[in-house]
């Protein structure tokens, strides 16, 4: 690859990345319940789950929403319910206590992005955009991987550490448990929205 398409790749990224998503909503939650350090497991379990995501796609899991579309609608019913079980978690923490078995961990992290629609969205649009049938089929996909691998750490990082500022700026018990109630709810919309559009999967996976 060229490094005028690198640069697009990485543009894309960024804004894909960085923009407010189920994964953001949740990392920007637990940061604000758990504080950034103890949230980096889940952090760095979503990253994996992200990269993951990727090599399913590349192996073309991605074209089973097409064939079978009951796995869809099984799919979508499972991150329903990880997005609704993980911001009923984060509603219910209790900001005053710092028991770290509360706070959600590498595995929670890394199954977010899975069940996550926007997440498969992205890496397919990506592929469908960037891979060239001219050139090495791996190369280019080990690429665009390494791409969000670079963007991910420190844009996911801002939304983690976002959640942390913010709940050192609040000192109010109450007002915390209204912070996690608002961005739990956040997720849930966000997710929502994410599975109302989710037939641009379509398009996608028939190019």
């Amino acid at each position: 690859m060229d490094a005028a398409k690198i640069s697009l790749i990485a543009l894309f990224a960024v804004s894909m990345v960085g923009s407010p998503g189920p994964v953001n909503m949740a990392l920007m939650a637990s940061g604000a319940s758990f504080g950034y350090r103890r949230s980096l497991p889940f952090l760095t379990g979503s990253i994996s789950g992200f990269l993951l995501v990727c090599l399913a796609v590349s192996l073309g899991l991605g074209t089973l929403f097409l064939t079978f579309p009951t796995l869809q609608l099984v799919f979508m019913f499972l991150s329903a319910m990880y997005i609704l079980y993980l911001a009923y978690r984060i509603a219910t923490a209790n900001p005053t206590v710092s028991d770290r078995s509360e706070t959600p961990g590498y595995l929670a992290g890394l199954i977010l992005h899975p069940l996550n629609p926007k997440a498969w969205v992205t890496v397919i649009a990506a592929y469908s955009q960037f891979v060239s049938p001219y050139g090495s089929y791996a190369g280019q996909i080990a690429v665009i991987m390494l791409i969000f691998l670079l963007v991910s750490f420190p844009l996911n990082s801002i939304w983690c550490f976002g959640g942390n500022l913010l709940s050192r700026l609040v000192t109010s018990t109450t007002a915390l448990r209204a912070i996690n109630i608002c961005l739990s709810i956040l997720m849930v919309v966000v997710v929502a929205l994410a599975m109302m559009q989710a037939e641009i999967l379509a398009p996608y996976l028939e190019g």
